[in-house]
């Protein structure tokens, strides 16, 4: 694969992991290039799986924008919300923007494997494999770390949780 069939494949679901990892979507603008300007630099035929090698880019420099601001703390980590205004949006976008706030500032109480743990097995969907692959853990650490997680969610949220 190519540079730019990796971009159009990757770049959608690279943008939404560092959105909800930093909470603010020009900072996230920011590390998603940088993630590709990082791949770009690389030597994409030793490269096996793209989607974990994007991945992992995508997390070291989240990572490392946080240890760079000495915030990288187990909680909380600093949530500094989007903007939006409400002129001329309609009544079901605005329920939805309100509902997607509230995730990304439940997102930020969580510990960082945490998060991450919840948005690559319940928002990006994948398997306990790919997640273990992406992450460097074992299979017993991501399912535990699933399932504290989601408990972690349902008081900040409240309501029924799904484990699955």
């Amino acid at each position: 694969m190519d540079f730019d069939e990796l971009y159009e494949q990757e770049f959608g679901k690279t943008y939404q992991y560092i959105r909800y990892m930093v909470s603010n979507a020009q900072v996230a603008e920011d590390l998603t290039q940088d993630t590709f300007v990082r791949i770009y630099k690389t030597d994409l035929t030793k490269v096996t799986n793209f989607q974990t090698y994007t991945r992992q880019v995508a997390r070291n420099l989240v990572y490392d924008y946080y240890r760079k601001r000495a915030l990288i703390k187990w909680l909380p980590f600093t949530n500094v919300p989007e903007q939006v205004g409400d002129h001329d949006v309609p009544h079901e976008w605005l329920i939805q923007e309100e509902d997607r706030k509230q995730l990304y500032e439940a997102l930020q109480k969580l510990k960082p494997v945490q998060r991450e743990v919840i948005i690559y097995r319940k928002i990006e969907e994948l398997s306990i494999h790919e997640t273990c692959a992406i992450m460097g853990l074992s299979s017993v650490k991501v399912a535990n770390t699933q399932r504290s997680a989601m408990l972690a969610l349902q008081k900040i949220l409240g309501g029924e949780i799904d484990e699955d």
